[in-house]
């Protein structure tokens, strides 16, 4: 069935993918759902069902690998289908090449790379920049820096995001040192955090980075509480099928 054929694509079902998402969360009758933010990941995507949804996408704009004396920009080679008027949030993946660190960058390359970033996400589509790396904790500072140096290049307007870990969103994190809109804990993928992380959940609790969360759809679990924008991780290429199992409430 191809995506423009489908019920998904009409207004009334992005109502009923509301109120659904809205019994996942138990909302009261005056809470709002969370935004849903899907991620395009390089691979061709057809999202023009998203078509009158409450909707937006992060889609790869680019993975920036850095070596120990250059960047290897590989932009985006796999076709993106929209429909129009959908909110576009440009992710760029930042990788390391094999031992190189981004703590060993001196200013001036920090500097360079910002600028990069400054660069890429200046489109006239892109409502937002999110920055995707997985820094250790040696690479904290320099991500920092980093990121202080892309908020002051980016215009004012532009808000600034990046993915993280869970492991991040504790009390007193060097995310507080962060200039940036908006973080977004992937709770997928977390490896030996996941327990108590999801332990947290089940009593409850709300993530610390408050706000926004990553979530799978291999490995759904309930959404935290006082989550305001819900991305959505697809590894397989979205579906109008797929997306309506995930506002549903849909488990492996």
């Amino acid at each position: 069935m191809r995506p423009e054929d489908s019920e998904a694509a009409t207004p009334r079902h992005g109502h009923r993918a509301a109120l659904l998402l809205c019994t996942l969360l138990a909302c009261t009758p005056a809470a709002e759902p969370p935004r849903v933010v899907l991620w395009a990941w390089e691979r061709p995507e057809d999202l023009r069902f998203l078509a009158g949804q409450a909707a937006d996408v992060a889609f790869l704009l680019a993975t920036l690998e850095l070596t120990g004396t250059d960047v290897l920009v590989h932009p985006r080679r796999q076709p993106l289908r929209l429909p129009p008027g959908v909110s576009l949030k440009a992710t760029v993946r930042l990788e390391m090449h094999p031992g190189t660190s981004l703590a060993d960058f001196p200013p001036e390359r920090l500097r360079s790379l910002a600028e990069r970033l400054a660069t890429l996400a200046h489109r006239p589509d892109v409502t937002a920049l999110q920055l995707d790396f997985d820094a250790r904790e040696s690479e904290q500072d320099a991500y920092v820096a980093l990121l202080q140096e892309t908020r002051r290049l980016l215009p004012a307007a532009l808000p600034l995001s990046i993915t993280g870990l869970a492991s991040w969103c504790v009390a007193g994190s060097w995310l507080t040192r962060a200039p940036v809109d908006e973080v977004v804990p992937q709770l997928f993928r977390m490896g030996a955090e996941a327990p108590a992380f999801r332990a947290r959940f089940a009593r409850g609790l709300p993530l610390p980075c408050k706000g926004s969360v990553g979530l799978a759809l291999d490995e759904w679990q309930p959404v935290p509480p006082g989550v305001s924008t819900l991305y959505l991780f697809s590894p397989r290429p979205w579906t109008p099928e797929a997306f309506t199992r995930a506002v549903a409430g849909m488990k492996p």
